[in-house]
């Protein structure tokens, strides 16, 4: 096992310096910017996500959630920005001021260390599960009653939601967005919406690995569960996050704790190549006309990868939003009230991206903020300490090997999430995280009763919560 591993290392270490020298060495060449601040801590950018990343995926307790972070970090943040910077060209042609892309450098930075710090933290406090390998305990009637409920009420609110869209859901993007507008008028509309797509990247997760874990689930239910999920995510659609998060999580899921340690490093090679002509299908005459492999020094300056520009943008505000937009209290209270059907009407459209985009005199302005940029613009360095530190603790539950229920559960989801979590506002799918949070939190519940009951039945002997059996 041991040999395997380093082995895996070996070959990460190859392809990640086959990505890093080549973006390292255009930093060094550029006559765009030469401020020594910029270059270094651009290089720091590359190198210290790529260290984590190499660091993740050799461990003994892997977590993809953990490495997920890294490699969108080196893709959206590092490789990215140093290209653009190297060039002198952002993907929204921005004119950005030394001294705010140096500011939004130690952001990011300062976020690195703190997600490190109470990752590494709350793992040490953290001590393994008792692993007890009896399969029938594993299989409780609540834990197995809770899961198969919610399994067929996502199946049944997908069939719903796909039949009030009807052929829409697979005439492409535009068609797709005017039957939402035109439904948006039926009771309970909104939540199914949700509930269909964050239950796609979700539900299906959890059931393999319940599965795999010994739970007695119907293969027929999970098979219904997956199709109606690819429904809800499908690419005709026209968003390739949701249908990206819903393939990690599922695949994710298939494979194997060992298998997933190379999944991190085909989505980097899939995004540094490929990934801006995956929009084929929006039907509205925007997108890719076919499929294309270009060099990652093109492909990352293409408009997808936005995030630093957009996090140097937020930092020239400095906090000073204009006249007539969201105060940076509506915009902390948005992400929470969106999900409330009686209070949502009242922070539509309170997205911090739109927000800095018309601060910043963007001609267009539908864009997502990562999470850096959007804890800083809502609570400035505080903010982004407390979000990452939040972050860190998080993703430390996801370590898989006798690890509490809660943290096996959400593993996948958070994973898959993670792409849209940091890249995208928070205003669009907080709602996404709170619901992979809350199903782990519910489903480890019954698994504690389950467990206590039959503690109680069989005498007074101590059982641990969240034993498992290792896959």
């Amino acid at each position: 096992m041991m040999l395997r591993r380093a082995f895996l290392g070996f070959v990460y270490a190859l392809f990640l310096g086959w990505l890093a020298i080549p973006a390292l060495n255009a930093l060094r060449t550029t006559d765009f910017l030469t401020d020594n601040a910029v270059l270094t801590q651009a290089a720091l950018l590359i190198i210290i996500p790529a260290v984590m990343l190499l660091h993740s995926v050799v461990s003994n307790r892997h977590s993809l959630a953990w490495s997920m972070f890294w490699v969108w970090s080196l893709i959206f943040l590092g490789l990215a920005s140093t290209y653009q910077i190297s060039r002198g060209q952002f993907p929204w042609r921005g004119t950005l001021a030394v001294t705010d892309i140096v500011e939004a450098q130690q952001l990011i930075l300062i976020a690195h260390a703190v997600t490190i710090a109470f990752y590494f933290l709350t793992a040490a406090r953290s001590k393994p599960q008792e692993v007890i390998q009896v399969e029938a305990k594993w299989d409780g009637r609540h834990f197995k009653r809770a899961v198969i409920s919610t399994m067929v009420i996502h199946v049944f609110v997908v069939a719903m939601f796909a039949a009030l869209m009807g052929s829409s859901m697979f005439a492409g993007r535009a068609t797709f967005q005017s039957m939402l507008l035109a439904r948006a008028g039926t009771p309970g509309f909104g939540s199914m919406y949700f509930i269909s797509n964050a239950g796609a990247i979700i539900i299906p997760a959890m059931a393999i690995i319940l599965r795999k874990r010994g739970m007695n689930l119907p293969i027929p239910l999970i098979g219904l569960s997956v199709a109606a999920s690819f429904l809800a995510t499908n690419p005709f659609i026209g968003s390739r996050f949701l249908t990206g998060s819903f393939l990690v999580a599922v695949v994710g899921a298939l494979l194997t704790a060992n298998q997933r340690r190379g999944l991190p490093g085909g989505m980097i090679l899939a995004f540094v190549t490929i990934f801006p002509t995956l929009d084929l299908l929006r039907g509205d005459g925007t997108g890719a006309t076919q499929l294309a492999i270009s060099d990652p020094a093109d492909t990352l300056t293409d408009f997808d990868y936005d995030a630093f520009e957009m996090l140097t943008r937020e930092v020239s505000v400095n906090g000073n939003l204009p006249a007539g937009l969201p105060s940076t209290g509506d915009l902390l209270i948005a992400p929470f009230f969106r999900w409330i059907p009686f209070l949502a009407r009242g922070v539509e459209g309170h997205a911090s991206g739109p927000v800095v985009a018309q601060s910043t005199h963007m001609t267009y302005t539908n864009v997502s903020m990562p999470l850096w940029a959007e804890a800083h613009l809502i609570g400035a360095l505080p903010g982004v300490i407390i979000a990452f530190a939040v972050l860190g603790v998080l993703l430390a539950r996801t370590r898989s090997t006798g690890h509490s229920v809660f943290g096996i559960l959400i593993e996948l989801p958070m994973a898959a999430l993670l792409f849209i979590v940091l890249r995208g506002s928070l205003y669009e799918v907080l709602g996404y995280l709170l619901l992979a949070c809350a199903l782990a939190w519910a489903f480890a519940r019954a698994e504690r009763k389950d467990r206590l009951e039959e503690a109680e039945s069989a005498g007074p002997v101590h059982v641990p919560a969240g034993s498992l059996r290792v896959e």
